[in-house]
């Protein structure tokens, strides 16, 4: 937790060169390293928060009781579905233990919300037990998931769009 706090305010003050960062102390590239894997953590805790909080139905979803003003701007506009269309359902249909609803709206969303999950033990031990360097193994690991879910993501919709042309 003091490497992440020492990150942090270095960032944060961010009034020291690279050529002047003392021996022993995070370098810049750590620093960027360091950003990278935070923010990274940080919007998948907002995902994962938000498919807990989500309420979702057949037609819509709800926050605390009221319904939630997410909506496809190209399936509203258009009228045809863009590649992650039923992702955030799907999301929250998973987070609530209701596989079979969540497949229902979005065929990828429980491989992506693992590759989400995944994210969290991940990044933490990016930033706190490996802070110099990951293993080359578990990030190769960890760019195939993410690869093979965008190509994935891509053939799912390239296929929807298939079936509305022919």
């Amino acid at each position: 937790m003091n490497r992440l706090r020492q990150i942090v305010n270095r960032i944060t003050s961010n009034n020291q060169r690279a050529s002047s960062t003392p021996v022993g102390s995070v370098s810049i590239d750590d620093e960027q390293r360091a950003v990278h894997h935070i923010i990274i953590l940080v919007l998948c805790v907002i995902i994962l928060t938000a498919s807990l909080l989500f309420r979702v139905n057949e037609a819509e979803l709800h926050l605390f009781g009221f319904k939630s003003p997410l909506y496809c701007f190209l399936y509203h506009t258009v009228g045809i579905k863009c590649a992650l269309c039923g992702l955030t359902r799907s999301f929250g249909s998973l987070a609530h233990g209701n596989f079979r609803q969540a497949i229902n709206f979005h065929l990828l969303g429980p491989p992506i919300f693992l590759l989400i999950c995944f994210q969290l033990p991940y990044r933490i031990y990016a930033l706190i037990i490996r802070p110099k360097g990951m293993n080359r193994k578990l990030i190769k690991i960890n760019s195939i998931f993410a690869v093979t879910i965008l190509i994935a993501i891509f053939v799912n919709w390239l296929v929807y769009l298939g079936g509305l042309i022919l």
